[in-house]
């Protein structure tokens, strides 16, 4: 019995302790998951870009256009597509 009471009283003290930390994470919670947001739309918006482009293209080189390489990448990585369009 002794022993049941002193387990429900360091169950409760860790729940307490857990809550009072994740009060204290909240607000960094809120930061880091508006970044994640703000992140995913900028991604959303780039993507809309890409595709606007790819369906305005009139030839390979147009298409090509639409997937800017990063400077320093090789064609295909980093950039979001595989292999892209081959000359013809």
């Amino acid at each position: 019995m002794k022993a049941t009471i002193a387990m429900m009283g360091a169950v409760s003290a860790a729940l307490v302790s857990f809550a009072a930390a994740a009060q204290q994470d909240e607000p960094r919670f809120e930061e880091v998951k508006q970044r994640v947001e703000q992140r995913i739309q900028e991604r959303i918006a780039d993507l809309q870009s890409r595709l606007t482009c790819v369906q305005n293209a009139q030839d390979p080189d147009a298409m090509r256009g639409c997937f800017p390489q990063r400077a320093g990448s090789g064609a295909g990585r980093g950039s979001g597509h595989r292999g892209g369009l081959k000359p013809q």
